[in-house]
């Protein structure tokens, strides 16, 4: 049986490209030869999950794609139920509301309810590292030292002016998060917003999802920070009970 690395690798330098791809880019990101990257490329095509240009030179995910990640949002039973209370808390305070799950070192966004108020659009799909972002301390805090230690320890990455990359002051964000229920970030991720999240503890299972909500921090009001702070506990309370 042929080895499926290469062809995975192709798919995920891909997916986590910000543009098209060309194939000298690929060749040394990945460091294999050019004619078996050419020839899965070509079987990644013909099958609708690459796309390429007219003259084959640049490449980026394809439609295709889409097929494993609905199926895995449809068997999802915990993004199911989330649908309803995203929609419930947008419908409420007219902000955008996400169920985001951990991922290794990072977060992904795993269903989102959109405002009409919210430039940025759709979020399905999206990864940030998992420290950095509200989410992801919410998650974290409700996870072992060791794999808190093991994220640390990779080192971490100032996205913003505001980022905390001191190690004591994350731990100081994940107590904070345990002691109000909540994980909040200003800034830290993408400049001038803000980030609020409840971590998803269903009794006797890992936490791994959180709900969350990111806020221009113009907008981000004390008054609208304890509305959002109550409504994101409440929602994170709902989905735990339901996943009992």
């Amino acid at each position: 049986m042929a080895d499926e690395s290469p062809t995975l690798d192709l798919l995920e330098r891909l997916a986590a490209a910000p543009d098209r791809m060309t194939i000298d880019a690929l060749c040394r990101q990945i460091g294999l030869p050019e004619p078996l990257v050419r020839g899965r490329l070509a079987q990644l095509v013909a099958r609708g999950w690459v796309d390429a240009d007219a003259e084959g030179r640049s490449y980026s995910i394809g439609v295709g794609a889409l097929r494993p990640v609905s199926a895995y949002l449809s068997a999802d039973r915990t993004a199911r139920l989330a649908g309803p209370i995203l929609s419930r808390l947008r419908d409420q305070l007219d902000e955008s509301f996400r169920l985001v799950r951990l991922d290794g070192a990072a977060i992904v966004c795993l269903a989102g309810r959109e405002s009409a108020q919210d430039p940025g659009g759709p979020a399905v799909g999206r990864r940030f590292p998992a420290i950095a972002s509200a989410s992801g301390r919410a998650i974290l805090a409700h996870r072992s030292h060791t794999e808190v230690e093991a994220i640390l320890d990779a080192g971490v990455e100032p996205h913003t002016a505001d980022s905390v990359v001191e190690r004591a002051e994350l731990y100081a964000a994940l107590s904070d998060c345990r002691t109000r229920g909540v994980a909040y970030e200003r800034g830290e991720v993408i400049p001038g917003v803000g980030c609020l999240a409840a971590p998803v503890r269903p009794p006797a299972r890992p936490v791994t999802d959180a709900i969350s909500c990111c806020v221009p921090l113009s907008r981000l009001t004390p008054d609208h920070t304890e509305d959002l702070t109550t409504a994101l506990r409440r929602a994170a309370d709902d989905l735990a009970a339901l996943l009992a």
